[in-house]
C-alpha cells in the first residue's frame, strides 16, 4: 500500500447485468480519502448495493455482467486483484448479516475470514478475542450464531469484517432490522471504531438521523443509476433537500418536519435544520401536531388473544408468557419491542403458522384452530419479515395476479389491477423476472403488494417499510390507509417510532416475551420508565414538544 495514494478512486464506472438492456450504474466517478465518512443515498433500485459489490470485487466476478470504467484501491486497479484479495481492503457488512455467515459459532465465524487470508495461527486466538471484545460479544465466543438477536448479528458481521483490517468499510442498510436502542448502539460503535482505526466509511442507509453526527459527505444517486450530487452532508440536506425529495430519497426526520413546516407556514423558509437546537430556532409558531385530537376507539373485536404462552419444547424456556389482548375491527395496532422480544413469534401464532403452547386465539369469536385452512387464508394475510418466505410463483406479475385470481376476477381485470399495483410499487419494469432475482428492496415491495391487493380482513405486516425509499413508503402507506378505510384490520410490526406515531391507533409493547403495554398510542409516549425498559425511543414530534416544554416556550393551546 502506498500511503499518499487515495484508498478509493472510482472513474467513469458503469455496470449492467447481461440480461438487462439498462445499466444499473452509469458513469460514476468519485474518490475517498483516508478517514472519510460518506452517505450513499438514493431511491430503491438506484444501484447503491450494486456499487458496493463493484467496489469489493464481487461484481462482475460472481454474476453475468459487464463493468466498464475503473475502480482503484490505493492506485491499483481492482481488476488486477486475485479472487478474494479485495476483501482485505474493502470490507462489507450487508443488509442481512445471516447472508454472510457460514459457520455455526461466533469464534469459528471470525476465524473463517482470518484463515482465508492465511493469518498466523499462533496469533489467531488473540485476534478473535480482540474483535469479539470490540463489539461486546466476547461472552458469546463459543455460542451458536442462531441464538443472537438481530443487533448482535450485525455486530458479529462487523467484527468479522474488521478482523481483516480493511482500509474501506461499507455498511449496506446496517440498521434496517434493528430496534431504536440497537441502532444507536451500532452507530456509536462504528463511530468509536472509525476514530481508532481511521478506515474510510461508506454507509448506504435510509434511517439517517442517528448517523448525521458521524457522516461528513453525501453521494446521491437517482433511480437511473446516475450520481446527481457529491457534496458535504450539511450542504446536501440544508440546501438540496428539494432535489432529494424529488428523487424519493429520505432526508433526516428533523429536516423533513421543518420542510413540512415551511409548506404549512409555521417554520421559517431557508436552510433546513439538522439538529433539535437548529429546529427550535426556526419555529415561527406552535406546530399544529400539538393539537391532535384523540381517536375514538370503540371497535368490534376481531382478534381476541387469551392467556397465550409459547415455547418450542414442553419444558423449554417460554418465548411468550401469558399474553392477553384484543384487536378491534378496522384498527391499526402497532406491535413493537426490542430485537428478540417475541414479535415475529407472536405474529406466527396469530396467523396459525405456529400453535400456542397454552391459551387460545379467537378470530371473529371462533378459535383459530377451528378454522379450515382455505377460509382462514381468505381472512388473514401475512407479510413475512423475510419476503422470500411467501413467494409462490416464478414471475413478479404472476405473484400479484395469483391473489387476484383467487378472488374470482375476470382475467382482464386481473391484468389491469396487477399492472396498476406494479406501477405504484415501481416493479412494472421487472414484471417478468423471478421474484427471487429481485433486490432486497424490490422483494419487500412485492411481498407487501401481494397482500394489499387481496381482500383479507386481517393483515399482519412484519416490517413492511424497511429498506424502502421515501416515495415508495408514502405510496405503500396510502394503499394501507385505503384498506383500513374499507374495514381491514392491521397489525403493524415495526421498529419505526415515527410510523407508529403517525399510523397506529393502539400499541402493544413486548419485552422478553411479556406484554408491557396495551393502550392508545399517545398514552405510550407518557410512559418514560416503560420506554427505557423496552429500549424504545420517542418519535420526533414528541421530542419537539418535550424540548419546547422544557424551555417553557410551548404556546398555550
Amino acid at each position: 500500500m502506498i500511503e499518499n495514494r487515495l484508498p478509493l478512486n472510482v472513474k467513469n464506472l458503469s455496470f449492467s447485468f447481461e440480461e438487462d438492456e439498462e445499466k444499473k450504474l452509469k458513469n460514476i466517478s468519485f474518490s475517498a480519502s483516508k478517514g472519510d465518512s460518506i452517505f450513499v443515498l438514493g431511491p430503491s433500485g438506484a444501484g447503491k448495493s450494486t456499487l458496493t459489490l463493484c467496489l469489493n470485487g464481487l461484481y462482475p466476478e460472481a454474476v453475468d455482467g459487464s463493468l466498464n470504467g475503473e475502480v482503484q484501491i490505493f492506485g491499483r486497479d481492482l481488476s488486477s486483484f486475485e479472487t478474494g484479495e479485495a476483501c482485505q481492503y474493502v470490507g462489507v457488512v450487508f443488509q442481512n448479516p445471516d447472508n454472510q455467515f457460514c459457520m455455526l459459532t461466533l469464534e469459528d465465524e471470525v476465524a473463517f475470514g482470518l484463515e482465508n487470508i492465511n493469518y498466523p495461527k499462533e496469533n489467531m486466538e488473540e485476534r478473535i478475542d480482540e474483535m469479539l471484545s470490540l463489539v461486546g460479544l466476547l461472552p458469546y465466543k463459543q455460542s451458536s450464531i442462531s441464538i443472537l438477536s438481530g443487533g448482535q448479528k450485525q455486530k458479529l458481521a462487523l467484527a468479522c469484517v474488521l478482523a481483516l483490517q480493511p482500509d474501506i468499510l461499507i455498511l449496506d442498510e446496517p440498521t434496517a432490522n434493528l430496534d431504536p436502542a440497537s441502532t444507536k448502539e451500532l452507530v456509536s460503535l462504528v463511530s468509536t471504531l472509525q476514530e481508532e482505526y481511521k478506515f474510510t466509511l461508506l454507509v448506504i442507509e435510509h434511517k439517517l438521523d442517528d448517523w448525521v453526527h458521524l457522516i461528513k459527505r453525501c453521494l446521491v444517486f437517482n433511480k437511473d443509476g446516475e450520481m446527481i450530487l457529491d457534496t458535504s452532508l450539511e450542504d446536501c440536506f440544508k440546501h438540496h433537500y428539494e432535489l432529494l425529495i424529488e428523487h424519493g430519497t429520505w432526508i433526516p426526520h428533523i429536516s423533513s418536519l421543518a420542510y413540512t413546516g415551511i409548506e404549512k407556514g409555521w417554520y421559517k423558509k431557508g436552510a433546513l435544520p439538522l439538529s433539535m437546537e437548529e429546529f427550535l430556532k426556526g419555529l415561527q409558531s406552535s406546530p399544529p401536531f400539538f393539537n391532535r385530537k384523540k381517536k375514538k376507539r370503540e371497535k368490534e373485536t376481531l382478534i381476541d388473544v387469551q392467556d397465550v404462552s409459547f415455547s418450542y419444547q414442553k419444558k423449554g424456556p417460554s418465548l411468550l408468557t401469558n399474553l392477553s389482548f384484543k384487536i378491534g375491527r378496522g384498527e391499526i395496532v402497532a406491535l413493537i419491542g426490542t430485537n428478540g422480544a417475541g414479535k415475529s413469534t407472536l405474529s406466527t401464532l396469530l396467523s396459525r403458522l405456529k400453535k400456542p403452547s397454552s391459551g387460545q386465539i379467537l378470530l371473529e369469536n371462533k378459535n383459530l384452530k377451528e378454522w379450515d385452512e382455505k377460509t382462514l387464508r381468505q381472512k388473514t394475510g401475512y407479510v413475512f419479515q423475510n419476503p422470500e418466505h411467501q413467494f409462490v410463483t416464478d414471475s413478479v406479475f404472476e405473484e400479484v395476479a395469483f391473489g387476484l385470481r383467487l378472488q374470482g376476477l375476470l382475467e382482464e381485470e386481473v391484468t389491469e389491477k396487477t399492472k396498476h399495483v406494479l406501477e405504484v410499487f415501481q416493479l412494472l419494469h421487472v414484471r417478468d423476472q423471478n421474484p427471487f432475482s429481485l433486490s432486497q428492496g424490490q422483494k419487500r415491495r412485492l411481498s407487501v403488494a401481494t397482500m394489499l391487493v387481496d381482500e383479507q380482513s386481517f393483515l399482519i405486516l412484519d416490517e413492511p417499510t424497511f429498506g424502502q425509499d421515501a416515495q415508495t413508503t408514502k405510496e405503500l402507506l396510502t394503499l394501507l390507509d385505503q384498506r383500513v378505510k374499507d374495514g381491514t384490520t392491521v397489525l403493524l410490526i415495526t421498529h419505526d417510532m415515527e410510523l407508529v406515531h403517525e399510523k397506529a391507533d393502539r400499541v402493544l409493547v413486548l419485552h422478553e416475551g411479556k406484554l408491557l403495554f396495551n393502550g392508545p398510542t399517545e398514552f405510550l409516549w407518557e410512559e418514560q420508565a416503560l420506554l427505557e425498559k423496552a429500549n424504545l425511543d420517542l418519535p420526533l414530534e414528541i421530542k419537539v414538544q418535550c424540548a419546547l416544554e422544557k424551555e417553557g416556550d410551548l404556546l398555550a393551546t
